[in-house]
């Protein structure tokens, strides 16, 4: 079964492969998550037939999710129950005036304007254009019910939603999504193709013929409007047809119409990853966290998702993926969580604030006397313990150490020989620490790069990630960088190059025959250092570009 995704007054719903994710707000506007397992739907595949059953099962769904959405949300049930007389009586009567408004009082109104004896095609049409401005002011007016205008607020966040995960996906401006049709647009979709069908036919045959025919007609456009939605979403050059119903249900969402739909669909994709069910709504779950701190940090500028999983993840103690398919969070560790967002919001970095940040799966302590490590980073040691084996007994130098990151790290996965250097000594005492704290073998040498090194002393691969920020640009970096990473590492000249000139033009005398050097650069630089390498005789050099597609990697081979 495809995903499906139903908007309640209350919240939303979402529906996959017998998981239902239920996500609500309660009259605090606090988030509430329920999670369970469905029946099987059967016939989903089978053209036509599922249109009718996504039509049926939805409302039978809609009713009974309405009453389980009240419970959820903890709404008093003091209330005296309304009798199933009453509530037939009343069904009725709404049918009645449904049929008057939709169906006698156009007539009577096309027939006082064009005449029994005009052109019924006329008629028909006029008749045809009544009814759709009647259909349309009477959704128009529903909106003035609470309810249902919530209910088309968190309507218009799914479809936002769905819409911004296409857009990551693609990069274009596109809506191609595999889901089923939104259900609300659908059942818009279906009344107003019966009512064009109907009304241009005009079939007169007498009342139970007319009726019976008008239940087989709703049944086919039932049928057929599925399967025009569900390949316009996989179209895109199609997907405008949707805008000319969905307009009519939906409405302008909230912040918290949109961060409710968000943990719904987060939830669905934790339960296909195995994440166990949430069935006591009372507690909280990962979800429910992770949408309260990704806002908190959001608002504060900080955009990057991974922030908020990292934060999430230490304090449950646990990574970031062990800590997706955590079933619930206790009180303290919420609170827990809560201060540390703040404090991550008020601009202190993660590795401040927990006093270590996580490299390549390992562990390391941080401080303002060294750069914490960087993610992109990851890929430069890749790339070293790539060409590390092209060497039997192979040395490797680490230049600019900083937290010893890169060195541990490639010590740790390598049989090669590691030595690390920094002018700093507070760096050095740092990386040793790392070092020592991972079972790392490493030399470290206390040097102003090359300088202090003994003047035989050379290498088969030399590593660096120096530091490539022009002069100008440090006062403009980010708070969280200006105060809690040294200038020391960051500075890297008048146009950021300054180090990349000075290694480049002293490697090829610390490099043994066929040696390699490795740098991470700057935003822009690739190039730049690239032409510096093939200047001072180096070959096959490369660009290697970043998981965000930013040439991160620069190397090359001296011969």
């Amino acid at each position: 079964m495809d995903k499906i995704e139903f908007a309640l007054p209350q919240g939303v719903i979402v529906e996959n492969d017998q998981k239902q994710a239920m996500v609500v707000v309660d009259g605090k506007g606090q988030k509430k998550l329920k999670s369970c397992k469905t029946s099987k739907v059967v016939l989903w595949h089978f053209p036509f037939v599922r249109g009718l059953q996504f039509l049926f099962l939805g409302l039978a769904k809609y009713a009974k999710m309405f009453l389980e959405a009240e419970v959820v949300c903890g709404q008093p049930a003091k209330r005296k129950p309304i009798s199933k007389w009453w509530a037939g009586i009343a069904f009725v009567v709404a049918v009645l005036m449904l049929v008057c408004l939709m169906g006698y009082l156009p007539t009577q109104i096309a027939f006082c304007l064009v005449g029994a004896k005009g052109k019924s095609m006329v008629r028909n049409l006029l008749v045809l254009a009544i009814k759709l401005a009647l259909f349309f002011a009477l959704l128009a007016a529903l909106r003035v019910v609470p309810c249902v205008n919530e209910c088309f607020r968190f309507n218009r966040a799914i479809e936002k939603s769905k819409y911004l995960q296409m857009k990551k996906k693609t990069k274009r401006f596109v809506c191609k999504v595999d889901n089923a049709p939104n259900f609300l647009n659908f059942v818009v979709f279906v009344f107003l193709l019966h009512l064009v069908v109907v009304t241009l036919w005009g079939a007169g045959y007498g009342f139970w013929f007319n009726f019976a025919l008008h239940i087989a007609i709703f049944l086919l456009c039932v049928a057929v409007c599925y399967e025009i939605l569900f390949y316009i979403n996989k179209v895109p050059a199609f997907y405008f047809v949707n805008f000319l119903t969905m307009w009519a249900v939906v409405g302008r969402p909230t912040k918290t119409h949109n961060e409710t739909v968000v943990v719904a669909m987060t939830e669905m994709d934790l339960l296909q990853k195995g994440r166990e069910f949430m069935e006591d709504e009372n507690k909280k779950s990962f979800a429910v966290v992770f949408s309260e701190v990704k806002g908190k940090l959001a608002d504060a500028g900080i955009t990057d998702k991974s922030d908020a999983e990292w934060l999430i993840a230490t304090v449950l103690g646990k990574n970031r993926a062990e800590a997706k398919l955590v079933s619930q969070i206790s009180e303290k560790q919420y609170q827990d969580i809560i201060k540390a967002a703040e404090r991550r919001a008020n601009g202190e970095s993660l590795d401040n604030i927990f006093g270590f940040a996580e490299f390549y799966g390992l562990r390391f302590d941080v401080n303002k006397k060294v750069l914490t490590p960087r993610m992109e980073t990851e890929l430069l040691v890749e790339q070293v313990l790539i060409a590390e084996k092209e060497y039997k007994n192979c040395t490797i130098l680490d230049l600019g150490t900083g937290s010893g990151a890169i060195a541990v790290t490639i010590a740790k996965n390598c049989d090669a020989k590691v030595m690390a250097i920094d002018v700093s000594k507070a760096a050095l005492a740092t990386a040793e620490a790392n070092a020592k704290k991972h079972d790392a073998k490493i030399d470290f040498v206390c040097s102003n790069l090359f300088e202090d090194l003994k003047r035989r002393l050379k290498f088969d691969i030399i590593v660096s990630n120096p530091p490539y920020i022009p002069s100008a640009e440090i006062e403009k970096l980010d708070k969280n960088v200006k105060e809690c990473d040294p200038i020391l590492a960051l500075d890297g000249g008048e146009d950021g190059l300054d180090f990349y000139r000075t290694i480049i033009s002293q490697a090829p005398n610390r490099l043994n025959k066929n040696g390699q050097i490795f740098f991470e650069v700057g935003i822009g630089q690739a190039k730049a250092v690239r032409k510096l390498l093939k200047d001072n005789g180096f070959e096959e050099t490369r660009i290697i570009k970043d998981y965000n597609k930013i040439e991160r990697i620069v190397c090359g081979k001296y011969k």
